[in-house]
């Protein structure tokens, strides 16, 4: 134990690349931890604060606060999981030939797409909330649900998703998880549609294919050459609308999970084979704006996954047609300054009937301006959405949205409206 402990932290180290830093030390600090609380029977928690915690880096300090995860969570997991810890061990350490090639992968990329980016990388352990996010130009990942294989075990986990996230990964693919999701802190926020979350996922595999000058390798692009036509004719059905659990993160209920990070890849790869200008290219690529449908359609066409350029245009044009819309409202006129207070219930008005989950959300005024106690449901035509007011108040602006959220028409197409605003004044 003594010689893989001092191992780790040969490997604690901050690697720079240009203003770029990769941090390990996290990883360290835990093992650390970890090991000293299997050997004493002190206080547990003040050993985990001691040893990790109270050194935990700037990048351990985001992620806990973004993903809403703390020190009773760590006391939790370490108790509840110990053959899981002990299997995945040695897969958590990262080697100098690791880092090696993720610099060398960095500093490709700022020949393929020029920047300024100050973004550090840390490589922290989690308590499998989360296997990364990015924290403005930093990258944040929790390499427990990254760097496990199949002899990992996961026997321990209530949860079936967790029981299968080393189904399709394995710790090899740690410099192509980490360059892909480095990309990410380029990219725009944002992602209207299936086809829009499709490229911004699929076009990081290919940059990182590009960066690390080697094979992108994972079960969906096998998989999706092997089965191409099919995969093809089933994306064209469902890609302008908002079923993203048939094409991601959907590994508990697909044996062919996350295809389309496969279409992705496919429609930003001809992308770039079709373009004379490939450093242009990958500027196009990494810099769409995947929240503008025009913008995301126009580089479906430009890329020609699909051959007949017209076909797409009707698909979409189809799908503008049949997006659910608010019709009217039944009490008022939306925008009405002059509502009055006895009313106690609001109906609203689609223009075809609806699936039973409708979004409702606060405006940016806040809950003082929320007009609403209870939602009712709709009718037996699934047209007219019930919703009971609270007590309003006189001479009172009120709003709230409906969001696309979850927000679709019965046959499955989605709100037409990120945000529609229904407001009003009481008299």
């Amino acid at each position: 134990m003594k010689h893989m402990v001092s191992a780790i932290a040969v490997l604690a180290l901050c690697t720079t690349v240009n203003a770029q830093k990769i941090y390990t030390s996290d990883i360290t600090n835990f093992w650390s931890a970890y090991d000293k609380m299997q050997q004493t029977d002190q206080n547990k928690k003040q050993v985990l604060e001691e040893l990790f915690l109270n050194k935990k880096t700037d990048g351990l300090t985001a992620f806990m606060s973004i993903k809403k995860f703390n020190e009773e969570d760590y006391l939790k997991a370490i108790e509840k999981y110990p053959q899981f810890w002990n299997s995945i061990r040695p897969n958590t350490l990262i080697d100098a030939k690791k880092i090696k090639s993720i610099n060398k992968a960095l500093e490709r990329l700022k020949v393929l797409y020029p920047n300024n980016s100050k973004g550090n990388i840390y490589y922290t352990i989690g308590t499998f909330v989360s296997g990364g996010t990015t924290n403005k130009e930093d990258l944040l990942l929790g390499i427990e649900k990254i760097v496990g294989d199949k002899n990992t075990v996961v026997s321990e986990f209530e949860n079936k998703n967790l029981q299968k996230m080393f189904r399709y990964i394995n710790a090899s693919q740690l410099e192509q998880i980490t360059v892909h999701e480095f990309i990410h802190t380029f990219q725009k926020n944002g992602e209207v549609n299936v086809l829009s979350k499709a490229i911004k996922e699929g076009s990081c595999d290919l940059i990182a294919e590009l960066a690390l000058n080697t094979k992108f390798v994972s079960q969906y692009i096998d998989y999706g050459y092997k089965n191409y036509d099919a995969v093809r004719t089933a994306f064209q059905k469902e890609m302008f609308g908002q079923h993203f659990s048939n094409w991601f993160f959907n590994s508990d209920i697909n044996e062919h999970p996350d295809l389309g990070y496969f279409v992705g890849y496919v429609i930003s790869k001809k992308y770039y084979e079709n373009a004379k200008d490939k450093k242009k290219a990958i500027k196009d690529i990494i810099d769409l704006d995947f929240d503008n449908e025009t913008a995301v359609l126009t580089f479906l066409e430009q890329s020609n996954y699909f051959n007949d350029a017209v076909a797409v245009r009707k698909l979409w044009s189809t799908h503008k047609e049949n997006q659910p819309k608010v019709v009217s409202i039944l009490e008022f006129e939306n925008g009405n300054q002059q509502v009055s207070t006895d009313i106690k219930k609001i109906q609203i008005v689609f223009s075809k009937p609806m699936h039973d989950k409708v979004s409702i959300n606060f405006s940016k005024n806040g809950k003082e301006h929320f007009p609403l106690k209870n939602i009712v449901g709709l009718d037996e035509s699934k047209t007219i959405l019930t919703v009971e007011t609270s007590e309003l108040k006189p001479n009172t602006e009120y709003d709230f949205y409906i969001t696309d959220r979850g927000t679709k028409s019965a046959d499955g197409y989605s709100f037409a409206q990120a945000e529609y605003k229904i407001a009003f004044r009481t008299k």
